[in-house]
């Protein structure tokens, strides 16, 4: 059809008038309407702050420690010497750490309701499929205060990213890793179990 370019003018400025004004009658786009969110209370997002200042304290009494000053090497022998350096350091500055000093009950209890939440949406499916290719580490073979099991050396598989978006960020120096249902806190200068909660996976 030959139009006029004064009449095709009009229409298309007449669709672009349209369209803000209609906007609210078109289907909302959201880039993470597949997600299932958590509903936090006070108390919750209270027992989460306790735990990002928990953190905050352990990285800063690790940043205290001489052996915490690690040299950049290739050398797999001399890096692993310099992270059983540091494993010894925290474990003389932590001699009591135990299971639940920084993941306590009341804050373990919000982190399973965080997973419980990302488990049970969309992207569940496609995590858990991810997880059944990580690291085979046994969760019963975490122990605060000692090193990651990481016996043959292997890579360390990331959690996927879909599953730690709405846990708390953590400082450069520690991770989450997942062992079957159990969520740790691990430090990766020292490649050591910092703490952990079990059945965290649903």
């Amino acid at each position: 059809m030959n139009l006029p370019k004064r009449i095709w003018c009009s229409i298309a400025a007449l669709i672009f008038m349209w369209l803000p004004l209609n906007a609210a009658a078109l289907p909302a786009v959201n880039k993470n309407a597949s997600e299932q969110q958590a509903v936090l209370s006070d108390a919750d997002k209270a027992q989460l702050k306790l735990f990002t200042d928990r953190v905050k304290q352990y990285q800063k009494m690790e940043r205290a420690l001489p052996a915490d000053k690690l040299s950049p090497t290739k050398d797999v022998k001399q890096l692993e010497q310099q992270r059983q350096a540091l494993r010894d350091a925290l474990q003389q500055a932590r001699p009591n750490a135990k299971q639940g000093d920084l993941f306590t009950p009341e804050v373990a209890a919000v982190f399973r309701k965080l997973l419980r939440a990302t488990m049970t949406g969309a992207e569940g499916r496609k995590i858990r499929l991810s997880l059944n290719h990580a690291e085979p580490v046994s969760p019963q073979d975490l122990q605060v205060n000692h090193v990651y099991p990481n016996a043959d050396g292997q890579p360390l598989q990331s959690v996927p990213p879909s599953l730690l978006r709405n846990l708390p960020v953590l400082p450069k120096g520690l991770d989450y890793r997942i062992s079957g249902h159990t969520l740790s806190l691990r430090d990766t200068d020292a490649n050591m179990v910092v703490d952990y909660v079990r059945d965290a996976i649903p």
